[in-house]
């Protein structure tokens, strides 16, 4: 996995329908709005190898958003896609890292280890609860989803809203802004070109 955490720009000839579309849902991640973003292929995809083959050959060569693949025999194939910087920033946050050493990750915070534990579940066929704090969600509203806490359930956007809604709202508007960004840069220039734009 590419850990640099400097914003150098992807180049890449790829313009697959489905790379343009994954470059969309990932607009937050690559705008920074987003500190991750996990996709799903399914094992019954006649197209699983080559939209591997796509992602691979286009996010390898990119400095700014790293991936892991992750198999799952009985679910199919998870790609979990980093933005570094984004998710070092998330968790560089006492109430996440005292959030997360109760469920079970290392006493002592170090972010490659934390990432390496979350990936070690997620390659166990376990989708996490927590994950939301690494998709970038804010705290009360996975700790609300949990059963923790006294946050009264609100309403649903991308997640499951819990308390004071106006926070969440603006965590979503952010995505929302950054996927209508990528949208527009992806109508109007080749892949190769929108990721050197932004």
């Amino acid at each position: 996995m590419n850990k640099n955490c400097n914003y150098n720009r992807c180049n890449n000839t790829a313009n697959s329908s489905y790379l343009k579309w994954v470059l969309e849902v990932l607009g937050p991640v690559i705008m920074g709005s987003k500190p991750s973003e996990i996709l799903n292929i399914s094992l019954n995809d006649p197209m699983k190898d080559e939209k591997i083959s796509d992602l691979i050959s286009f996010f390898s060569k990119c400095n700014k958003i790293s991936f892991e693949i992750i198999n799952q025999k009985e679910k199919g194939i998870k790609i979990l896609f980093l933005n570094y910087c984004t998710l070092k920033q998330t968790l560089n946050n006492k109430k996440i890292i005292n959030f997360l050493k109760f469920l079970g990750y290392p006493k002592n915070y170090d972010f490659h280890k934390y990432l390496d534990f979350l990936i070690k579940k997620l390659k166990s066929n376990i989708l996490p609860d927590e994950i939301g704090i690494f998709l970038g969600y804010p705290l009360k509203d996975v700790v609300g989803f949990m059963g923790y806490g006294n946050y009264k359930f609100q309403n649903t956007k991308y997640w499951r809203i819990y308390g004071d809604p106006n926070i969440s709202q603006q965590v979503y508007d952010k995505f929302l802004e950054h996927r209508k960004q990528m949208r527009e840069l992806i109508a109007a220039n080749t892949t190769e070109y929108i990721l050197k734009a932004i």
